[in-house]
């Protein structure tokens, strides 16, 4: 077992600030009978490191406290299922369905990785008591909602919830085991593209002192999982469909401004240079196949801007990544997705959901292929011709 120690340079009023947070969560949850640390839908590395600790770090706090970690959607990417498999197991699956019949069974709902007014989450769905939820640690830019978690921890401006709870974790001077760096770690690694992109001294601390303690057999077993052919197939299939738009030789964009409306950016934000690939998946079997094919083409050359379209079940899915540090992807896509469904991210990554529930398929494929001169045109490319990733006349 090891000891987590906060940051040298770490200020005495932050301290105090993290141990009355530590104190009051306390004190809120001792006399809980139900406790359910949530998950958003679909959980990736950073929430399934960050739910896991926040679990342990209540055990810790309260050895007698019943709680369960879950979440809603699926885990269906290679490494995001088997790292559940490996270091959260027991983590319940609640489908969206059931929702509202078993949420209202825990009488304390603790947030991770997302916040109360998100829309990605279950709590979303249902009419749930806003004062039974106890606890939102979040790295996300805040919603414009006055609905708030009584413990509301959100900070945009650092790269991972992984990193919050392990300062939660050292603030609490609890003791981790290899399984909970190596969780954490991951999570800080797997958000932050191994602090490369969105990435604050606190992130920096966390992931270097959770390196000393990482399991490296468990890591390289969620790192390097085998794929089975079905992703394969899902990545041909995108790769065919992907076309690659110029941007403007000036780089300039079109960007939403605070009321949403349409203006000419100022040279900041949406800046578009070399080319935006477009891809579009009309049978997804999974929703995080469309993050999976954004970020692989983003690593093309030329190419700033990566747009994966899809569709799974009844929603169509966004998921946008870009390669300037300002590009603000987040706003893009809720500029796009406006009231019609749910959208988040940060500067360079972002993504959204569009519920049409009442359309058949061929109504959702058009739905799809009309976002497209929508992208364009909010990055200054409306007016390019596309041309095929995989067209051989060209290089």
């Amino acid at each position: 077992m090891y000891h987590l120690a906060l940051p040298v340079d770490f200020s005495t009023q932050r301290k105090s600030a993290g141990e009355r947070r530590i104190q009051q969560l306390s004190a809120l949850l001792a006399d809980r009978r139900n406790i359910l640390v949530l998950m958003h839908n679909d959980p990736d590395p950073d929430a399934i490191a960050a739910g896991y600790a926040l679990e342990r770090l209540i055990r810790y706090l309260l050895p007698d406290a019943p709680v369960v970690l879950g979440h809603g959607g699926m885990i269906a990417r290679a490494e995001n299922r088997t790292m559940a498999q490996l270091i959260a197991p027991h983590a319940l699956r609640i489908p969206t369905f059931e929702a509202a019949a078993v949420l209202p069974g825990y009488d304390a709902i603790l947030l991770v990785d997302t916040q109360p007014n998100a829309g990605n989450h279950l709590l979303y769905e249902i009419d749930y008591p806003p004062e039974q939820v106890i606890l939102a640690v979040d790295h996300h830019p805040p919603k414009r909602s006055q609905t708030r978690a009584v413990i509301h921890d959100v900070r945009p401006e650092v790269g991972a919830a992984a990193t919050l709870m392990a300062e939660y974790v050292a603030t609490a001077e609890m003791e981790i085991d290899e399984t909970l760096a190596t969780a954490l770690f991951y999570g800080i690694k797997s958000d932050t593209r191994g602090l490369s992109r969105h990435t604050t001294d606190l992130d920096i601390w966390a992931y270097t002192a959770l390196r000393n303690f990482v399991n490296t057999e468990l890591l390289n077993q969620i790192e390097h999982v085998q794929l089975p052919r079905s992703y394969f197939r899902g990545i041909s299939d995108a790769l065919t469909s992907t076309m690659l738009y110029r941007c403007r030789e000036d780089g300039r964009s079109t960007s939403p401004n605070e009321s949403g409306e349409q203006g000419e950016a100022n040279g900041s934000g949406t800046a578009c240079t070399g080319f935006i690939s477009v891809s579009l998946l009309f049978q997804m079997k999974r929703p995080d196949m469309a993050s999976e094919v954004a970020d692989l083409l983003l690593r093309m050359e030329d190419v700033s801007w990566a747009i994966c379209l899809g569709i799974f079940e009844d929603r169509l899915v966004i998921s946008v990544r870009a390669d300037k540090p300002n590009a603000q992807a987040g706003r893009l896509v809720r500029s796009i997705v406006g009231k019609n469904g749910t959208a988040g991210g940060h500067d360079t990554m972002a993504g959204g959901r569009i519920h049409v529930p009442n359309a058949s398929p061929a109504q959702r494929i058009a739905e799809l292929h009309g976002l497209v001169p929508r992208f364009l045109r909010m990055l200054g490319a409306g007016e390019s011709v596309g041309v095929p990733l995989l067209d051989k006349s060209g290089s």
